[in-house]
């Protein structure tokens, strides 16, 4: 049978178009040919030959003995010529012998019609239902992105102090470090998407770690009663990437001290001495995708 990538339709009326391919289909209607009796009832040339039998394709097929026949699409192909090309006799009874054969070519070309028909239809489908869910989502991000809120591809924490090479004094051998967040909330709009997370290490003393965690939900939203659950955890002490699954939608927060508690949000772990940054970004369908932080 026919993949829909082959596109038979297009096959059969690309045959139709050539004139030694109509010639071959007519020949093997009659009865099975070899390559070299089809070469010289033609007379054309091997290669010739051997380039239109490849684009027949599924129309003709090889018997065990290296014959050529006509497949059912063959034979269909064959019906469709007749009734196009060739003037019906005009003593020929009203119900000749090759009426069956007739039926079975209609019904083939009739069942290829419906298939791609159904094909162009559920592709359609598909392309409406995908649009639909991106402006499902760009409304959701419109409604979400305020004062507080902003649309990032890539999202960045420090912990303790971070190296700020654009604010080095040129009189003064010491580079100028800055404070960054230690925690944020982010809205991944995307199920079944990855927290990709790299972690850069400056400075760790011996026996201590960093606590990053991911919890699932917004403890700040003081309108819901959420505990935000740990959905994963390391203590890193070494720069490392780190992919974390998302299987739903909605808010996680991230942080570089612990997790973040609704009672005492910034309540946890943080040494003085440690010198990082950790860098996020969202993963979807093999892609990085743009999502809402709340720092």
């Amino acid at each position: 049978m026919f993949g829909f990538e082959d596109e038979p339709y297009s096959t059969i009326f690309a045959s139709l178009k050539h004139p030694v391919r109509r010639k071959i289909l007519r020949m093997l209607s009659e009865k099975q040919r070899s390559f070299s009796e089809i070469l010289e009832a033609l007379g054309i040339s091997s290669s010739h030959l051997t380039y239109h039998l490849e684009n027949l394709g599924e129309l003709v097929s090889k018997t065990d003995d290296g014959k050529y026949k006509l497949s059912t699409f063959g034979e269909a192909a064959v019906g469709t010529m007749s009734r196009v090309e060739e003037t019906p006799k005009l003593k020929e009874p009203k119900y000749s012998q090759s009426l069956p054969l007739n039926w079975k070519s209609l019904c083939a070309v009739l069942l290829i019609g419906l298939a791609v028909l159904a094909s162009v239809g559920y592709t359609q489908y598909e392309s409406l239902n995908r649009i639909t869910v991106e402006y499902e989502q760009l409304k959701e991000f419109v409604e979400l992105v305020g004062n507080d809120a902003s649309m990032r591809s890539e999202y960045t924490l420090t912990c303790g102090l971070e190296f700020d090479v654009d604010r080095i004094d040129e009189d003064s051998e010491k580079i100028t470090l800055v404070l960054g967040p230690l925690y944020c909330v982010i809205y991944n709009p995307y199920d079944s998407s990855t927290l990709d997370l790299f972690l850069l290490t400056y400075t760790i003393p011996s026996e201590s770690y960093i606590p990053i965690s991911v919890q699932k939900g917004n403890v700040f939203d003081f309108r819901i009663d959420e505990t935000a659950p740990i959905i994963w955890s390391v203590n890193a002490t070494e720069t490392s990437i780190y992919s974390v699954p998302l299987n739903s939608k909605g808010w996680y927060i991230i942080s570089l001290f612990g997790p973040v508690k609704k009672t005492h949000p910034f309540e946890g772990r943080l040494i003085e001495d440690i010198h990082c940054l950790i860098s996020l970004r969202i993963i979807y369908r093999g892609n990085y995708s743009p999502f809402i932080v709340i720092a």
